[in-house]
């Protein structure tokens, strides 16, 4: 992987040289763009091939996906080699793990094909197959993977379940823990009926979807949570309302993720009026036109108790 990561870094760095100034230019394009009329004219053009050289990558990965891909909502892809080192830090410092560790973890689900074929065959039984890519590709869920992983919940949460992609990582991770003598359990809340399609087989056996308002399951929900993930709708209000509804459900080890933290700043405010240390990662998607989202993280801090 380091192999990798040095090619990755070095093809971004030859490609970042050719959106600046390069130094050797700087002087005379200077000195050029100076003189009156000719100098603003030369200008525009070397401004306009800098930007089109920074757009050609995402539009030409745009093209690929419009043809290529079924989705058209929830877009999954894999992270730069260098941004799963970033996750792994991510992950290291908030569930106090050594960052080799956290990286293992995101490795063990990249390699999991038992999972990957799992999911492909639901997608092909399915009525919903239709949207959804048989190139199984987790992005940020690799961090909750990761985290679950490490900090061995009793009871995962999770928001907004949409297929259920997120809920099969979940799970995942919990057979494991099981495995290790760490058992969990996940509850997913959805107001769609068809949400969580690929929860099956032994992935559902320690797992339940929770139909309805996300904010009334949570607040008839009798369970300490150890893990809560907001991926439900991407409001600032009720993102707030969901971190209201479980604040008391809390225990004093859990972790709160956001899907929202790229958009809000409310996992932020209810990190510092419950006195939890915040961080944010920010996903770089891998040959693919979106930008990325990435994950909040409000985590118990032996400095702010």
């Amino acid at each position: 992987m380091d192999s990798d990561l040095s090619r990755d870094d070095s093809r971004k760095v030859r490609t970042a040289s050719t959106r600046g100034l390069p130094s050797s230019r700087t002087p005379v394009l200077r000195r050029i763009a100076r003189v009156p009329v000719l100098g603003r004219g030369i200008l525009f053009w070397y401004r306009l091939g800098s930007g089109l050289s920074a757009t050609r990558e995402p539009a030409l990965s745009f093209l690929s996906w419009l043809f290529t891909s079924r989705e058209y909502t929830n877009y999954t892809y894999d992270l730069t080699d260098l941004n799963k080192r970033h996750l792994g830090a991510f992950v290291s410092v908030i569930s106090l793990i050594s960052p080799d560790r956290a990286l293992e973890f995101i490795a063990e689900l990249d390699r999991d094909e038992d999972l990957k074929s799992h999911i492909r065959e639901v997608i092909s039984n399915s009525g919903d197959g239709c949207f959804a890519d048989r190139d199984i590709k987790f992005g940020r869920r690799l961090g909750w993977y990761a985290i679950t992983r490490a900090l061995k919940p009793r009871c995962v949460v999770e928001t907004g379940v949409d297929k259920g992609l997120g809920a099969c990582a979940l799970t995942a991770a919990l057979c494991r823990n099981e495995q290790e003598g760490s058992p969990g359990f996940y509850f997913g809340t959805d107001l769609n009926l068809r949400a969580g399609y690929l929860l099956k087989g032994r992935f559902a056996q320690r797992a339940k979807v929770l139909y309805g308002d996300s904010i009334e399951s949570l607040r008839v929900l009798d369970q300490e949570i150890d893990l809560f993930i907001n991926d439900s709708d991407h409001s600032p209000t009720y993102e707030r309302e969901e971190y209201q509804a479980i604040e008391n459900k809390l225990s004093q080890r859990a972790i709160v993720l956001s899907d929202n933290a790229h958009h809000t700043g409310e996992l932020m405010r209810f990190a510092s009026r419950t006195r939890r240390a915040f961080l944010f990662f920010q996903e770089r998607p891998h040959q693919h036109w979106y930008r990325g989202a990435g994950i909040g993280a409000a985590f118990p801090h032996p400095g702010l108790l």
